[in-house]
C-alpha cells in the first residue's frame, strides 16, 4: 500500500508541475503581452514560528524569503479574509513589498492544504497595485510546503500606458 501511495503523490505532483508549466507556456505565448511577461520565482513560508500568525487564520500572513524582485524579499503577504473549507484555503491576499514606499499588490489566493493523497498547492493572482507595483499583474503556481517553505513562481507583467511606459514610472 505504501508504494501505491507514493504512486498517486508522484503523480499528483507531475499534473502540478506540469499544470504550471503549461500555465507559463500559455502566458509567454500570449501576444498581447509576449514581449512584457517575465517570470518570478520566490519562496515563502506561512507556518509559525517564521510568521507570528499563520496565513490561514484572520491576520495571518506568509513571509517571501527569497525573490527574484528586489522589493518581495522580506515581504509579507496578508490574508485578508481567510476561509478554509475542506482543507482548501481561500481569501484575498495584499502583499506588502519591502520598497521605501510600501508598494502593495493585491489579488486572490487559493491553496490546497495537503493531503494522504495530494500534495500541497495553490494559485495566486494578482491584478493590481500601488506604488512601484502599479499595473502589476500576476498568475502564481504556489508549490507543496518544504521544510524551509513552499515555492513560488509564475507570469508577471505591467500593464502599459499609451507612451509605453510603466504605469509605475514617476
Amino acid at each position: 500500500m505504501p508504494i501505491r501511495i507514493q504512486l498517486v503523490r508522484s503523480i499528483r505532483l507531475f499534473t502540478a508541475v506540469a499544470t504550471g508549466a503549461a500555465l507559463l507556456l500559455v502566458f509567454a505565448a500570449s501576444p498581447a503581452t509576449a514581449s512584457e511577461v517575465k517570470i518570478f520565482t520566490g519562496m515563502k513560508i506561512c507556518r509559525t514560528p517564521f510568521v507570528t500568525i499563520p496565513a490561514g487564520l484572520p491576520g495571518g500572513y506568509c513571509l517571501f524569503t527569497e525573490a527574484n524582485i528586489p522589493f518581495l524579499e522580506g515581504a509579507k503577504a496578508h490574508y485578508t479574509d481567510p476561509h478554509t473549507v475542506a482543507g482548501v484555503l481561500n481569501s484575498p491576499v495584499t502583499i506588502v513589498a519591502t520598497d521605501e514606499r510600501g508598494s502593495t499588490i493585491t489579488g486572490h489566493c487559493t491553496y490546497y492544504y495537503p493531503t494522504a493523497a495530494n500534495p500541497g498547492h495553490g494559485l495566486c493572482v494578482y491584478s493590481g497595485g500601488t506604488g512601484r507595483f502599479e499595473g502589476f499583474n500576476a498568475r502564481w503556481v504556489i508549490g507543496s510546503g518544504t521544510p524551509t517553505g513552499v515555492s513560488v513562481i509564475g507570469p508577471y507583467w505591467f500593464d502599459r500606458d499609451h507612451d509605453g511606459k510603466h504605469n509605475s514610472d514617476d
